[in-house]
């Protein structure tokens, strides 16, 4: 009739169609919805010498001990180009005040200082990154001059949540690697705009190797160049101008450098000594860094070489590259500690032995989020193609958070 709708009488022929669709779109959704949990799913790993914690990554497809361990930030083994690129140094991780958490590593043409400081940041935790973003300044000074390249080397955030950059800049011209300047950059509004360089001294003091904060004193631990020393610098000023605290009685021998602040507020601060890479080479300060105990040795079952030091949940946490030489060097290893002195056996995170690579770096994160309990990040590079990296990042996570 016109005017009127009329509906088709329903076959079984129809019915039975419609019904296997709805089945089809229904499994389908299913399938959907698993697949986007595995793509995004928290990869927990539990370990026997991890107490408390857990250690993970947002790549399923990873596993603790595999050649390859972590979510990759840089992937740099298939440039577009065809020019194959390095990650291999200065590794800094952050988090910002408003919770992005950033990741700089170096982006060289093979395993030297023949390149830049580039960045990874990530909005959501870290489970995915907005990678390969040069950093104006060093890209700049690499494009004007390549034997005169500038490196971001270290960064923390003040209590202010004012970010602070510590760069090296380099003089290639003599045929090596000529450290000669240091300055800081800093940035009020996480990262989007940057000071101009700033120097930390009138000249270079060395390699900037660790940092840490504690309230309104940040503080930064320099392999110096005078005498081969370590070297605290401290600045109260929220970043703006550092000065020499103390120098620590490590061995002049010792180089790279690793510092946390430990559970009841004392200065924890190490180095690597290649002839003895079994033994972490410490010394405590417990008066912020303006006197140190004597330097003591903490061993470690699987070596280290290129220490990182942080303190976590009443644990401390130790990794880096497992030693440059003999049985199961080169691997990346992380250790566990319930007081900083005496270490368990180490945990294998890569177990690729190929080399140079292992350098690291960590931050905590979740520190602004009142929702989540703090983590651990950890920044570290792995071989693709030796003696080129990637970059990675992976994460410690505690079960059962003492305190925020």
């Amino acid at each position: 009739m016109k005017g009127v709708d009329t509906m088709p009488i329903a076959t079984p022929i129809a019915l039975s169609t419609c019904y296997r669709n709805t089945r089809i779109l229904a499994i389908a959704l299913c399938v959907l919805t698993l697949l986007r949990g595995v793509v995004s799913a928290q990869d927990y790993e539990h370990h026997q010498n991890i107490d408390g914690a857990v250690i993970y990554d947002h790549d399923p497809s990873t596993t603790l001990g595999d050649d390859v361990f972590g979510t990759v930030i840089a992937d740099f083994s298939d440039p577009p180009n065809g020019q194959l690129r390095c990650s291999h140094g200065g590794p800094v991780c952050m988090e910002y005040a408003n919770g992005t958490l950033v990741a700089f590593y170096a982006n060289t043409s093979s395993h030297n200082t023949d390149g830049w400081s580039e960045y990874a940041f990530s909005k959501d935790g870290g489970r995915t990154w907005d990678k390969h973003h040069p950093f104006p300044y060093s890209h700049e000074a690499y494009k004007k001059d390549p034997k005169r390249p500038v490196w971001i080397e270290e960064g923390l955030v003040t209590e202010k949540g004012t970010a602070v950059l510590f760069l090296t800049h380099f003089d290639l011209k003599g045929g090596g690697a000529k450290r000669i300047g240091n300055s800081i950059m800093r940035s009020h509004d996480h990262g989007i705009t940057w000071s101009d360089p700033a120097p930390v001294a009138n000249e270079a003091v060395g390699y900037p190797a660790a940092v840490a904060v504690t309230g309104t004193v940040n503080y930064v631990l320099f392999d110096s160049l005078s005498d081969a020393d370590h070297e605290l610098w401290v600045s109260t000023d929220d970043g703006q101008t550092w000065r020499k605290r103390s120098t620590l009685p490590l061995q002049t021998d010792a180089w790279y450098g690793a510092m946390c602040i430990m559970k009841d507020g004392r200065l924890l601060a190490g180095a690597y000594v290649a002839r003895d890479p079994h033994h972490l080479y410490y010394c405590i300060s417990d008066n912020d860094g303006r006197t140190w105990g004597k330097q003591q040795k903490a061993y470690l079952d699987k070596k280290v070489r290129d220490p990182e030091l942080a303190y976590l949940d009443g644990k401390y946490y130790l990794h880096g590259r497992s030693g440059q030489n003999g049985d199961g060097s080169c691997r990346f290893v992380i250790y566990q500690s319930n007081d900083g002195i005496r270490w368990k056996n180490g945990v294998i995170v890569s177990g690729d032995k190929r080399h140079p690579d292992g350098y690291s770096h960590n931050c905590i994160i979740n520190k602004y989020d009142n929702d989540a309990s703090n983590e651990l990040m950890i920044e570290y590079s792995i071989i693709y193609s030796p003696p080129r990296t990637s970059e990675y990042v992976f994460f410690v996570k505690p079960e059962h958070q003492q305190s925020k």
